[in-house]
C-alpha cells in the first residue's frame, strides 16, 4: 500500500508540474494512517494541498519548494484503507 501511495503522489507531481524542466524531487517526509485491511483491487486518490501558483512562484524565486500531496487509498468495496501526506522537496537544478 505504501508503494502505491508513494507512486501516486509522484505521478500527481509529474502531472501538475509537467511544464517544469530540470526538476529534482525527493520525498522529505511521510505521514501515514492505516485505517483497515484492504480487500481486492486498491485504488488511489491524490491532490495537492497547496496552491499550484504559489509553488510555481516559490520555484521561480528560490528554486526550491516543499509540496505536500494528500493520498487516500480505497479497496474494491470503496472502504478507506489508508490516508497519507507525502511532503516532496523539489529543487530546480540550474545545471
Amino acid at each position: 500500500m505504501f508503494a502505491l501511495a508513494e507512486a501516486s503522489s509522484g505521478l500527481c507531481l509529474l502531472r501538475e508540474f509537467a511544464e517544469l524542466k530540470n526538476v529534482v524531487p525527493v520525498v522529505r517526509n511521510v505521514e501515514i494512517k492505516y485505517k483497515k485491511p484492504g480487500q481486492g483491487m486498491i485504488r488511489s486518490k491524490v491532490f495537492l494541498s497547496v496552491d499550484k501558483s504559489a509553488v510555481l512562484e516559490m520555484l521561480e524565486t528560490k528554486h526550491r519548494a516543499l509540496i505536500p500531496v494528500q493520498v487516500t487509498l480505497f479497496d474494491a468495496n470503496a472502504v478507506l484503507i489508508m490516508q497519507a501526506t507525502f511532503e516532496w522537496f523539489v529543487l530546480i537544478d540550474a545545471n
